[in-house]
């Protein structure tokens, strides 16, 4: 397993979309999770990485989770260092049916707007791919899903990105691209 402990800062996990899922750890320990809409989500990760450990939006204590075993107070005040978002593609076949035929594409403005932030910040940003589904499995996402399940679908592919970069972290093959903060000076 990539990460093994608690680290110092949080890592935000990122479903983006219309109702843009996410989550929050501190290494291995998932704190809470959630589900925003789009632009009142970059809205909320903006003010953290701005100001953090305020207790709107992404600190909203009523979503801490009391099982994490870890003092809400301190984990909420920790900065997010660490975002890794799903990726987003337009695939030729889709593109050909005109099923995007003019889409606003308003996923990939978040996730344009999320790196910019972080590459802003100095915070590393990860990409990785939409399926990732059977090894997230495999390391026991479905032992943290939040139900019911339907409505917490979001925040639960959210939780899926967590489980997964847990496993393999940010130098696996698998992880899309990487945007540093090396990268951005």
């Amino acid at each position: 397993m990539f990460l093994s402990e608690v680290e110092d800062f949080r890592t935000l996990y990122v479903d983006p979309g219309e109702d843009t899922g996410w989550c929050l750890s501190s290494g291995n320990i998932l704190i809470s999770a959630g589900t925003t809409k789009l632009w009142p989500f970059a809205d909320d990760v903006w003010a953290e990485l701005e100001s953090p450990g305020g207790i709107a939006g992404l600190n909203d204590p009523s979503l801490f989770r009391d099982t994490c075993g870890l003092d809400a107070a301190d984990e909420l005040s920790k900065p997010i260092n660490r975002v890794v978002c799903e990726d987003f593609r337009i695939y030729p076949w889709v593109a050909r049916n005109g099923d995007l035929d003019w889409d606003q594409v308003r996923t990939a403005r978040l996730i344009g707007a999320l790196t910019f932030m972080a590459r802003l910040k100095g915070i590393d940003f990860f990409v990785q791919g939409a399926k990732i589904k059977e090894r997230a499995e495999a390391g026991g996402a479905q032992e943290l899903f939040y139900n019911p399940l339907k409505e917490n679908r979001h925040q639960n592919d959210a939780i899926m990105h967590y489980t997964y970069f847990t496993q393999i972290g940010p130098d696996d093959g698998s992880v899309a691209s990487r945007v540093t903060y090396a990268e951005a000076v």
